[in-house]
């Protein structure tokens, strides 16, 4: 599927693309059954309102479900001796951003943007349930920090990483709806940045299921699972960069955000032949495990910067 495409969508997408946003947990909020003259009210009673970080809550709670796949990404790569310093330096900063950000959501961190502690009694729940899967998934990856590279530890940790996603993923479409109001943020901006954001963790997973394959761990399951994150990550990239109004993505809101998503494009096209390669059953060396790792890497921070732009964007009513 050409991603760089800007014809209308291709018949069947609304239905791939809803149906994908459902099974990767972006949530519809309440706000979708108000009608346009209730919203616009609403609008035009909170012109003025506090910043309590509500597209930054979204953002960060996003980034979590990143990290619990790039853990596992990091730790399988490190194991198998690809990059050791860098995968070995990736494993270290994932368990330490992770912890930052969950103790943001949680308490707030005003250097994050996250202003004040988490109030709302069922987010809090849902950030201590995130923390009871965190706790033994990190200390699973610091095992391999310390030297532990056996086959079973890496499978461990991936399995371990499952039910962390899963948890990640219903955190965030829990805030995506507490905070997606017109006090805070607008719903289509809200669903924006959480796809945006979800692209994060496509990369990463990726690049995990590539590592598992190519290491012989849990080969059949992440074959499955590479080939339906491809798939993903392309409809959502061309859903981004083109725009969806039939399922609310808007066309980019400035210039910067398109050459942003063009970065992210070309970042794509240079691991996309990895990807492929492994899909179709074929081997990849050493340096190809490599390219896929690092080239992740690179897609998920040019991506993360898009994100920041949408946020950013958010606030100013674009």
């Amino acid at each position: 599927m050409p991603v760089t495409s800007t014809t209308p969508p291709f018949e069947g997408f609304f239905k791939q693309i809803t149906t994908a946003m459902f099974s990767f947990g972006i949530m519809c909020s309440p706000l979708q059954a108000q009608t346009a003259p209730e919203t616009a009210s609403l609008l035009h009673q909170t012109q003025f309102v506090e910043d309590i970080g509500a597209s930054q809550r979204i953002d960060f709670s996003g980034k979590l479900r990143m990290l619990s796949q790039r853990i596992v990404a990091a730790g399988c790569n490190y194991s198998a001796g690809i990059d050791p310093e860098r995968s070995g330096a990736v494993l270290s900063a994932t368990s330490d951003e992770f912890q930052r950000i969950i103790d943001a959501l949680e308490f707030g961190d005003a250097e994050l943007g996250i202003i004040g502690a988490e109030e709302r009694r069922r987010t809090q729940v849902g950030i201590r349930k995130l923390r009871e899967l965190w706790d033994p998934t990190n200390a699973t990856a610091q095992l391999i920090a310390a030297g532990d590279t056996s086959v079973e530890t890496v499978k461990l940790l991936a399995d371990q990483s499952a039910p962390l996603l899963e948890m990640a993923k219903m955190l965030v479409s829990e805030l995506s709806g507490q905070y997606s109001d017109p006090t805070a943020l607008l719903q289509s901006d809200a669903l924006v940045i959480d796809i945006a954001g979800r692209q994060r963790m496509l990369s990463q997973r990726m690049s995990k299921n590539v590592c598992l394959i190519s290491s012989g761990v849990n080969q059949d399951t992440a074959l499955a699972e590479l080939a339906a994150t491809k798939e993903m990550f392309e409809v959502s990239l061309m859903a981004l960069r083109n725009g969806m109004a039939d399922v609310g993505i808007k066309a980019p809101p400035s210039e910067q955000i398109s050459d942003g998503l063009d970065v992210v494009i070309a970042d794509w096209t240079e691991i996309k032949t990895v990807v492929d390669r492994v899909l179709t059953g074929q081997a990849i060396d050493e340096e190809m495990r490599s390219i896929m790792f690092n080239g992740s890497l690179v897609m998920t921070r040019d991506m993360n910067i898009v994100v920041g732009m949408y946020s950013e964007a958010s606030k100013l009513g674009l």
